[in-house]
Formats: C-alpha cells, structure tokens, sequence
C-alpha cells in the first residue's frame, strides 16, 4: 500500500482545514504542458459526473470496454483503503513502485513554480494521465473529482459525457439549488459530443439540454421506468436482459447508463452482457458479515442514503435495520439522520479521528444513541435478533467498518 508522501505537502481539499485552493483550469493546463500535455494522449475518454453514482458508472464501462478487449485506463475517487484504487490499467490499481515513480517525477515539476503551488487532487490527476499515456491506454474513464466546470479533470477533451443523477451536495463550492448544480456540471460538455444521462428533474434537464445545444451535443436520458428489476440479480432493460451481481435497482439503472453509452461505442451485446455482469465495486451495499448480516455502504448525502435506505427495506423487508453511522461536519447529516430514523429501527452514530467528521456535540440535539467509535457501536448493534447492520455516511467509514467487524468478530469467538 502506497502513502503519497510528496503529495501530502499538497493542499487537499479533502484533509485539511484552510480553505487556500483556486480552481484554476488555466493555471493547470500550463503546468501539463511541463509533462507535454499527457492528458490529449491517454486514448478515447469518456467523462463522468453527476452526484450519485459516477464511481459504479465509472467502473462498470471500464468493465465493459475490457470485456471487449481494449486497454482501458480508469481514474476514479475516493479511495477507500489506499491512494492506489483511484487509478487502474485494465482493472488492476497501479502498483506501489509505479506510483512512487511517477509521484516524484510530478513533485519535481511542481517544486519548479515560483509559487510551487499545486493541489493533492491534480497531483493525482497528473499521475493518472502519466500513468495512461506510458500504459498506451486505448479508452480513458475518467471520474469528476468536484462539480465539471472547474474540477481539474476537465482539462480532457472527452467525445462521451456520462451525467449520472444531480442532487444537493458540496452546495457550499457548486450552488445551492439543482440549477446551479446542474450547471457546474455541465461544464464538462464537449463541443460535437454525446452525453448520456438519466431523465431526471425538469430544471436539471433544462440546464443540461441548454448547455448541450451551446456545445453542439448530441444529449441522450435515459428513462429508469425502462428499467425493469426481474430478481436481485436479473434486470430488462429495451426488452434483453442482463445479470448484475452488484445489490441494488440503483445498479442496474446505472447499467443502462453504460450499455447505452456501448452500445453508442459499437460495443456488441454479448460483451455488454459481460461487462455489466462482471462489474465489481467496493463500498457499494457491500456485503461485510452474511449471519448476522452487515452491510457497508458509502452513502453519504440526504439523496444517496434515501436511495440506498429503500433498497434494503426492499431487499430484507422482514428484518430489523440498524443503521451505524458516520457524518462529515459539512454535510447535511440532520437531514440523513432523520431519513434513517424512517427506515431503520435504531440508528447508532458515532465518529472517527477525522477533522471533517462530526463529533458528539454536534448531535446533542437530535434524540440518537452514540457510541464514541465505530467498534463499540457494532457491538451496541449486535444481537438484535432477526437484524440487518448497516454502515452508512461516508466513504471514509468503510474500511473503519470492516476493521470493526473482524476485531468485533474476532473477539468473539476467542
């Protein structure tokens, strides 16, 4: 497992408390010029954005497009575990020493400015478009980091857009109304591309039309009434069917996301078939323990949670929810909370030692149980009979959640 030591000197938006970053695209791009502009020679790129759901969008075109045989380079974030899963050659994450390597060789070239300025995300973004160019990537999928219009990887010229579902969230740096959002983006709308996306809100499809005609885009939404839940594996969608083995009606409507987007690339059906059936994805309804049954899921805005809630209660309808819990300060998490408490029977928070994650007294005036870390609040969910266990909040609670359920489990049984 890597640890980006040069990188940790970069300002990250995720880990540090002052606010000093300028999303500035113009700056970026005169810095790749340095490395001679990697990002216009990693392959055919397709961009992905949106609010929910743009990791598993992400990863399962990748799916697709090995499945038919490309070399396909896959840029995604965030991590759970180790740096190295946000950037992938052919599915596999880069290695310690690849990464080290080319960590150093952007440092240098950073440390050359005058102000030696640069964010830990377009480091990241830097090494990824290195790392896709040496790899001779054929397709590049590459994930919005923040927003569209300004977020560092939009410096590509991609010739597909994917635009998952639009919400609420990180209203504080792209807007606080679906229109705002939806604007922001946008932005990573290509002139003569094709976008794909779902058929959502009326003011959100406004913005997303407008910006694609200025762009001279070929748009498409895709309907989620289309798509139709056979089993929890089995799914239709235009009348064939396909197998998925990730949990979820959500998953599946994603997938028509991408098998429009292949069958778009020439893609035939039966390697679409493939690739959606071999798409694999971490934190997602993850399934951590089967007896007792505990779930993993990095739902962590008021949209995604709601989303993910209602799945489960139509996954397990007779069991009992209890809902384990971390926020992020700068979330909405009142309103998440009071979404659990609909579907779940108890609901447990608790926090770990993360500047950004609430803590007690910030929940001291919501009527919730808190234990003060992940371990001891499994252990306060645990035997409730005929239960389900979720961990639900945030990305950074899952690999918390499954350290706690093999201490827990461990201890258990010594």
């Amino acid at each position: 497992m890597i640890e980006p030591l040069l990188f940790k000197k970069l300002y990250n938006l995720e880990h540090k408390i002052e606010k000093t970053y300028d999303f500035n695209l113009e700056s970026y791009k005169e810095f790749l010029k340095g490395f001679n502009n990697p990002q216009l020679n990693i392959g055919r790129i397709i961009h992905v954005a949106g609010t929910n759901g743009k990791g598993s969008v992400a990863e399962m075109i990748s799916s697709i497009l090995l499945s038919a045989g490309y070399r396909v380079g896959t840029y995604t974030s965030p991590h759970i575990k180790e740096v190295n899963e946000r950037i992938k050659f052919n599915g596999r994450k880069i290695s310690d020493r690849e990464f080290s390597l080319l960590e150093k060789k952007v440092y240098r070239e950073i440390s050359k400015g005058e102000k030696s300025y640069r964010t830990y995300f377009e480091g990241l973004t830097t090494l990824a478009f290195l790392y896709f160019e040496k790899k001779k990537c054929e397709f590049s999928v590459i994930e919005v980091g923040l927003g569209g219009r300004l977020d560092s990887t939009n410096v590509v010229q991609s010739e597909v857009q994917i635009i998952t579902k639009i919400g609420l969230d990180h209203t504080d740096l792209l807007g606080n109304t679906l229109e705002k959002i939806a604007s922001e983006k946008s932005g990573i709308i290509k002139e003569s591309s094709v976008v794909f996306t779902f058929n959502q809100n009326d003011k959100v499809m406004e913005e997303l039309r407008k910006k694609a005609s200025i762009m001279h885009a070929e748009i498409h939404a895709i309907d989620c009434e289309e798509v139709k839940e056979k089993s929890r594996r089995i799914f239709e969608f235009e009348k064939r069917s396909y197998r998925i083995n990730q949990l979820g009606k959500y998953q599946m409507e994603n997938a028509a996301l991408c098998i429009k987007t292949a069958e778009h690339l020439k893609i035939n059906r039966k390697t679409i078939r493939e690739g959606v059936k071999n798409f694999r994805i971490e934190g997602r309804m993850e399934i951590l323990s089967k007896n007792p049954l505990i779930i993993a899921d990095g739902s962590h805005n008021p949209h995604a949670i709601e989303r993910t809630m209602g799945e489960i209660k139509m996954l397990y309808p007779k069991k009992r929810i209890t809902s384990v819990s971390i926020f992020m300060a700068d979330k909405d998490y009142k309103k998440s909370i009071e979404i659990l408490k609909k579907y779940a029977d108890k609901v447990i928070l608790t926090e770990i030692p993360f500047f950004r994650c609430a803590k007690k007294n910030d929940y001291s005036h919501l009527k919730v149980d808190f234990e003060e870390n992940p371990k001891k609040a499994l252990r306060a969910a645990l035997g409730r009979k005929n239960s389900l266990i979720i961990f639900i909040g945030s990305f950074y609670l899952i690999s918390e959640a499954r350290d706690s359920v093999k201490s827990v489990f461990q201890s258990l049984h010594s």
